[in-house]
C-alpha cells in the first residue's frame, strides 16, 4: 500500500514538474504579469521609467517600454550575505532618477517569496549606501538612509544591514566611482527612498476603488514635504500555493522568466515580444509553440549570416578615443565585405569567439597591410575560456597595444560585449590607461583596487548595458596583471 502511495506521489510530482517547465504555461505567466505591469502599476507611476532588472525582469517589459535595465543581484541581498556590489555600480540609473523624478525597477521571483531578495534587500542597501555618501557630504548624519519591507525583513537582518552599512560605503569610497558632491548634483540632495509594489500591495489598492477596483487618483504623488526620489521596487508575479494556479485555463508559474536556460529551448526575451502575437496565443500547445519558435529561431540566424553591413552584425560601444567594445552576433562570417568595413574603420580588431570565422575567398591579399582582423577562440559565458584567457592575454595585450599609437581606433568583440572582450579591455586599460581620466599614461604600479576601478568606470561609461565578467574571467585578468 506504502508502494502504491509513493508511486502516485511521484507521478504527480512529475507531472507538476512538467507543467513548470511547459513553454505554454512560462508564456502564457509572463504575458499575465505583464498586463499587471500595464494595468495596475504605470497607471499609477505614468511618469516614472520602466527599469527591467536583468535578467529576469527583461521577459516582462516590450522593448518598447524601456531604454535602460539594471544589474541587481539576489545574492547580494541574501540573508547574512548583504553586500553592495563595485561591480555592479548601477550609477547609469541616477541621472533618470533626477531628470524623472522616479523609476519602476521591474523583476519577479519564484515560489515561496512575495519579492526577490534583489528588491526587498539588495536596491535597498543600494540605495542606502548612496544615501549615506551623499548626506555624510551634507552634513545631514543624523537622517534615515535604509528603508526595507517590514513584511519581509524582520528587525534583526534590519540591524544586521545596518551594521555593515559604513564598511559597504568604504567600499565604494575606495572605487572612487562616484563622490558625495557629485551624488549632491545630480541628486539634488534629495535620498533614494525605495517602494514596493506586488499584486495586492497596499500602495497600488489605495489606488482604487475598493469595489469596482477602477483607478480613484490618476496616479501617485510623492508628499511635497518629503524630498526623496522614489525607486519603485516591482515584482510582477503574485504569490500563490506552491508556486503554481490553474484559475487561468493554463498553469501560472510564479516567477515563470526565471532561470530561463531550464525552459526556453533557445527563445530569448526579445524574440517573445517581436512574435508575441503568435507565441502568446493560448489555443496553441506547447509541440506547436516549440516549433514556432525553432522556425523563428532559424529565420533569424538566415537573416544575420545574409547580412553584410557592419552595424547590423556588430553593436559598438567606444570607451576611449583609441578602444572600442564591440557585440558580435552569432555565427559571423567575416565576409570580404565586412573585412573591408572594419578595415577601413579600424587599426586592428580582435574578434573572440568559437562561432566566427574570416572569409578567405575572392580577398585581395594586400587588403590587410594596415589591420590585422584577428580571430581568438574563446567564448563568452565559457568556464573553459575564463580559465585560458589567463593564458591568452600573455599574447593578446601585447598585439592590442602595438596599434594604441594609431590614427585609426581598436576594435575588441565577443559573443555578448559583457565577457572575454571586457576583461581584454579592462586589461589593456589596466596596463596603458590612467584611472583618474583614461589617457595613455604607463601606470606606476597595477593592483585590485586599480582594476575595480576602471571595470567601475567602464560600467559608467557605457550608461545602461550591463557589463559583468564572470568571478573566473575577472581571476584570469587579475592572475595576468599581478
Amino acid at each position: 500500500m506504502g508502494t502504491q502511495y509513493e508511486q502516485t506521489l511521484n507521478l504527480l510530482s512529475r507531472e507538476i514538474k512538467k507543467d513548470h517547465k511547459a513553454i505554454r504555461n512560462r508564456l502564457q505567466s509572463i504575458l499575465l504579469d505583464n498586463r499587471f505591469l500595464k494595468e495596475q502599476v504605470l497607471t499609477v507611476f505614468p511618469d516614472f521609467p520602466v527599469v527591467p532588472n536583468e535578467r529576469c525582469g527583461l521577459w516582462y517589459c516590450e522593448p518598447g517600454i524601456f531604454n535602460q535595465t539594471s544589474y541587481f543581484k539576489s545574492t547580494d541581498g541574501h540573508t547574512n550575505q548583504c553586500d553592495f556590489s563595485v561591480r555592479r555600480l548601477n550609477l547609469h540609473l541616477l541621472p533618470t532618477l533626477a531628470t524623472y523624478g522616479g523609476i519602476v525597477v521591474v523583476d519577479s521571483t519564484r515560489r515561496g517569496k512575495k519579492l526577490p531578495d534583489a528588491l526587498s534587500k539588495t536596491v535597498p542597501i543600494w540605495c542606502a549606501v548612496l544615501n549615506t555618501l551623499m548626506l555624510e557630504h551634507l552634513g545631514r548624519t543624523d537622517e534615515e538612509v535604509l528603508f526595507c519591507p517590514p513584511g519581509t525583513v524582520s528587525k534583526q537582518e534590519y540591524a544586521q544591514i545596518k551594521a555593515k552599512l559604513p564598511g559597504l560605503v568604504f567600499k565604494l569610497k575606495e572605487v572612487d566611482a562616484i563622490s558625495g558632491e557629485e551624488l549632491v548634483e545630480v541628486l539634488g540632495g534629495k535620498i533614494l527612498r525605495p517602494l514596493w509594489v506586488y499584486p495586492g500591495s497596499s500602495l497600488l489598492t489605495s489606488q482604487r476603488d475598493l469595489f469596482t477596483g477602477e483607478l480613484i487618483t490618476a496616479k501617485w504623488e510623492s508628499p511635497e514635504a518629503e524630498k526623496i526620489l522614489p525607486v519603485v521596487l516591482c515584482a510582477v508575479s503574485y504569490q500563490c500555493q506552491d508556486g503554481v494556479d490553474n484559475r487561468h485555463g493554463f498553469t501560472y508559474v510564479q516567477g515563470a522568466a526565471d532561470d530561463h536556460e531550464l525552459w526556453a529551448n533557445g527563445l530569448t526575451a526579445e524574440l517573445l515580444w517581436e512574435n508575441v502575437t503568435t507565441l502568446g496565443d493560448p489555443a496553441l500547445n506547447n509541440q506547436v509553440i516549440q516549433a514556432l519558435i525553432s522556425a523563428q529561431i532559424e529565420h533569424s540566424k538566415r537573416q544575420t549570416s545574409a547580412g553584410d553591413t557592419l552595424d547590423k552584425l556588430i553593436n559598438i560601444d567606444i570607451l576611449t578615443p583609441e578602444l572600442h567594445l564591440g557585440k558580435i552576433v552569432e555565427p559571423l562570417k567575416l565576409t570580404s565585405s565586412l573585412q573591408d568595413q572594419l578595415r577601413n574603420a579600424y587599426s586592428y580588431v580582435l574578434v573572440l569567439s568559437e562561432n566566427a570565422e574570416i572569409a578567405t575567398e575572392n580577398t585581395d591579399p594586400a587588403a590587410g597591410e594596415n589591420t590585422t582582423i584577428e580571430i581568438i577562440n574563446l567564448s563568452s559565458g565559457s568556464k573553459k575560456s575564463s580559465k585560458n584567457l589567463r593564458t591568452a592575454l600573455i599574447t593578446i595585450c601585447p598585439s592590442v597595444e602595438a596599434h594604441l599609437q594609431h590614427s585609426l581606433p581598436i576594435l575588441i568583440c565577443c559573443s555578448d560585449g559583457k565577457d572575454m572582450s571586457v576583461c581584454v579591455l579592462l586589461s589593456v586599460l589596466c596596463r596603458n590607461y590612467n584611472v583618474e581620466n583614461w589617457r595613455l599614461e604607463q601606470p606606476e604600479n597595477i593592483n585590485k583596487t586599480i582594476i575595480k576601478k576602471h571595470l567601475s568606470k567602464m560600467i559608467t561609461k557605457l550608461n545602461g548595458r550591463n557589463i559583468n565578467p564572470p568571478r573566473a574571467s575577472l581571476n584570469s585578468v587579475n592572475a595576468y596583471l599581478m
